[in-house]
């Protein structure tokens, strides 16, 4: 089946239209950014080791990258290490006061993991990854439901403990508060990586493999993506170890799948698309949308 300090760029401008091309003369008009802009290398390296060396766990950043997405969207990739181990993450971060959460059912079952590109193109989204787990049927493990239709059935056990779900706002969920009937958007997944900021504790340490997992900070950011060969354990305690994410707390985060499966896409400022898809074709993504 299919750590770390940043910074990213999110002006609150709920604007659905990309960035002027006007000259440097009519920037004055543009919305002021509420965030600080992305910080240099050095910088983001020399932080991270203040920040850790206490701990002793987690060394320096290396390879930061911060790039504007299309609406006001961030892409962050960087890589940091633990004990020897480097993890590289590749991040999506973006406010839901600008961009809708969706859910893209893909029901063709050898159609390559390739297709992420055409489906995100399809839904005019910025950016997108895989979604949940499916069957050897290749039917949605648990409910489904994208653009209001429902696909398969809601499920309760040890893997799929929460969803991801649209009402009038998206949310991550634990099983016992999803009212499925009030979801124009909804998939189930899981573990549970984080509640409350705090790591779940009893995650897999053994198995590391490539995660693809969604986080919310309890109010409107969010951020999705990918984060390379690290264990469901290790990414709970990546996601919650204070001074590596200072930019983003994470109050809530789920995995939703990984592996082979995993795949990202993203549309920057400038128009140019990149993916890096699965090996595997998949049931659904998540993608984000400009209101």
């Amino acid at each position: 089946m299919r750590p770390l300090l940043f910074f990213f760029v999110l002006a609150l401008a709920g604007c659905t239209t990309p960035p002027s091309s006007s000259p440097p003369a009519q920037e004055a008009s543009q919305p002021q950014s509420l965030v600080p802009g992305y910080p240099s290398a050095d910088e983001v390296a020399a932080q991270a080791q203040a920040k850790t060396a206490p701990a002793g766990r987690w060394s320096a950043i290396s390879d930061f990258k911060g790039e504007p997405l299309f609406g006001n969207a961030s892409l962050i990739e960087y890589k940091i290490g633990r004990e020897d181990h480097p993890f590289k993450l590749q991040l999506v971060v973006f406010d839901d006061r600008q961009f809708d959460l969706k859910v893209i059912d893909q029901p063709k079952d050898w159609s390559g993991g390739s297709r992420i590109s055409e489906c995100m193109q399809g839904a005019a989204a910025v950016a997108g990854v895989n979604g949940g787990f499916f069957t050897p049927e290749f039917t949605p493990m648990g409910l489904m439901i994208a653009q209001g239709q429902r696909t398969g059935t809601w499920q309760t056990g040890p893997l799929l403990t929460g969803a991801v779900v649209v009402t009038s706002h998206p949310q991550i969920l634990w099983n016992a508060e999803v009212n499925p009937q009030q979801a124009r958007e909804l998939i189930q997944a899981g573990p549970r990586l984080v509640d409350g900021g705090q790591a779940v504790p009893g995650l897999d340490r053994r198995k590391r493999s490539t995660r693809t997992f969604i986080a919310n900070d309890g109010g409107h950011q969010w951020l999705f993506g990918l984060a390379h060969d690290i264990t469901l354990s290790e990414l709970s305690e990546l996601l919650t170890t204070p001074g590596i994410m200072p930019a983003f707390t994470v109050n809530r985060a789920l995995n939703l799948d990984g592996g082979h499966s995993s795949a990202l896409y993203y549309r920057t400022n400038a128009g140019s698309e990149r993916s890096f898809p699965g090996w595997s074709t998949v049931r659904n993504y998540l993608a984000i949308v400009p209101k």
